[in-house]
């Protein structure tokens, strides 16, 4: 349904002519619907007259607050065009129930019952467009009891198992670097949305995607569910150590990540040049886990003495997995990520120079569109134009507040 895709000309890309409405704020919600647009998508995002709360959240150049320059915000919302409606006015709503009807996917992140308090829900969506599919994305799903309940990052990675399972053993939990919980729902949404959607098409039939932040981090836990649900084994946190040679290395600049397998361990041995390590008790995998302590104390000044990288380049050329504890400096000189053209870079009025991740895989067929972030209701005229919204109209819902500062003017 898609007519005018964001900063980028229709091609070959696999979404293009699907038609997205992002209500979402936040990070899980937007995050999905970037990624749609860069599939080729025609994501329209919504925002209250306020803006995403994304605007505010940072980083900011010179760090001086600019809505229009918020390094989250650009980043989650790259090809997207962007309006402002208010949701609270009846204006507002029936524009989104119009708009709705001409989309494919719509994706929220409310509170459960805020859609359909407001006569946005799904069934109210479906009686215009039956092969409509609605993504809801909240921190416990639209039902059970902690349904609605108020949760943060930390909370949802806490009530989510991981926590108890990240940190040394006799230390408190730990919450994992970054808003976890949050992108990985987003990219839960992003495949939701796309199954969801070849659905539709197959049957003329939408659906209501419930998903769960708490759950997409559950469905996580690996092997640990069932040593629990099966063996009645209670999993403990085991910090950086998990067996011999398996965890995190202080070394002369940082911290060296190395797991050496039984089948790498004469490689390792080789590398490192420690003749005792090519001798009983350790060329031998179980005598090496009996024997760990001291094979940590072999191992730790050695480490000290050597820099994250040329651990890294030792695995590299003698085949066993090292690699340093990258910084995200490091990660932006990437040369493994420079020659596969992971980050995308915007010369931004605003903000400046930017760079930010651009794709999530690489094709052979198409490349990923990665359009600048819209500014606060930048495309609102252009869409009412495709809606069929007369002059008369606009003036109309403009007075009444439909659009709040930043919409039709």
């Amino acid at each position: 349904m898609t007519t005018a895709p964001a900063d980028g000309a229709p091609g070959t890309e696999p979404l293009a002519g699907v038609r997205v409405l992002d209500l979402a704020q936040g990070i899980a919600g937007p995050y999905a619907a970037k990624w749609l647009g860069g599939l080729g998508a025609d994501v329209i995002k919504v925002e209250p007259p306020s803006g995403d709360p994304a605007r505010r959240a940072g980083p900011f150049p010179a760090d001086e607050i600019d809505p229009e320059a918020s390094g989250l915000y650009l980043y989650l919302n790259t090809s997207k065009r962007g309006i402002t409606l208010d949701l609270e006015d009846d204006g507002g709503r029936e524009l989104l129930r119009e708009l709705a009807a001409a989309s494919d996917i719509v994706i929220e992140s409310f509170e459960p019952g805020y859609l359909a308090e407001r006569g946005l829900g799904y069934e109210a969506l479906r009686e215009r467009s039956p092969g409509l599919v609605l993504v809801s994305i909240t921190p416990f799903g639209q039902t059970g009891p902690y349904a609605g309940m108020p949760a943060d990052e930390i909370t949802q990675y806490a009530l989510s198992g991981h926590m108890w399972l990240t940190g040394d053993p006799y230390r408190p939990p730990l919450k994992n670097g970054g808003s976890q919980p949050s992108y990985q729902a987003g990219l839960n949404a992003l495949a939701a949305a796309v199954i969801a959607y070849l659905g539709s098409l197959i049957s003329g039939e939408g659906t209501h995607v419930d998903l769960s932040a708490q759950e997409t981090l559950a469905g996580m836990l690996e092997l640990y569910g069932p040593f629990a649900s099966q063996a009645g084994i209670q999993p403990k946190r085991r910090g950086n150590t998990v067996s011999a040679i398996y965890g995190t290395y202080q070394c002369a600049d940082g911290y060296a990540g190395v797991y050496c397998l039984p089948r790498n361990y004469e490689n390792m041995a080789t590398a490192v040049g420690i003749p005792e390590l090519l001798q009983p008790p350790f060329i031998d995998a179980d005598e090496r886990l009996r024997s760990n302590d001291v094979l940590e104390a072999l191992l730790s000044g050695w480490f000290f003495q050597h820099s994250g990288k040329e651990i890294f380049e030792l695995g590299k050329s003698h085949r066993f997995p090292a690699g340093y504890v990258a910084t995200v400096e490091d990660l932006l000189e990437s040369e493994q990520l420079r020659e596969r053209r992971f980050f995308a870079e915007d010369d931004h009025p605003r903000a400046g120079a930017i760079r930010f991740p651009g794709h999530l895989w690489l094709s052979s067929e198409h490349d990923w569109r990665t359009g600048r972030a819209p500014t606060l209701g930048q495309h609102t005229e252009e869409v009412l134009d495709e809606l069929g919204v007369s002059a008369s109209r606009r003036e109309q819902l403009r007075a009444a507040g439909a659009f709040g500062d930043g919409g039709a003017s």
